[in-house]
């Protein structure tokens, strides 16, 4: 997350670590800002945007990523994972357009099928 690769980047003794076979820094949890990706990319030559996700607990844990084949920082959540739907609802469960509020429903293999013991509070 944002928070670690920035605590790691104040780290002097990080900053000394041979980073030439690092291929991927994953970021999660928290949105990675541009100056610490920016920070992170010159300190190890590994971009840690590009593999920025977005996840919930019931999606176990990702469902959308940046893509792994650029290290230019894009502000975003990336593109569904492989096999994963998602769609913004409105509150009748209609898809809305581009651009609209609502909210975010995903459906793929990684998505829970519902709470232990609670089927009332199945994903829809």
């Amino acid at each position: 997350m944002n928070t670690l690769f920035n605590g790691l980047l104040n780290n002097d003794e990080f900053r000394k670590l041979d980073f030439s076979r690092l291929i991927l820094s994953a970021g999660g949890g928290m949105a990675v800002q541009e100056a610490v990706a920016k920070r992170w990319l010159e300190a190890t030559g590994c971009p840690n945007n590009a593999s920025e996700g977005y996840g919930l607990s019931e999606t176990s844990p990702v469902a959308t990523a940046n893509r792994t084949d650029t290290d230019k920082f894009t502000g975003t959540i990336g593109l569904p994972v492989p096999n994963t739907e998602i769609a913004i609802l409105d509150d009748d469960g209609k898809h809305l357009p581009v651009g609209g509020t609502g909210e975010i429903a995903i459906r793929g293999p990684q998505v829970m099928a519902g709470y232990w013991q609670h089927p009332a509070r199945r994903p829809r």
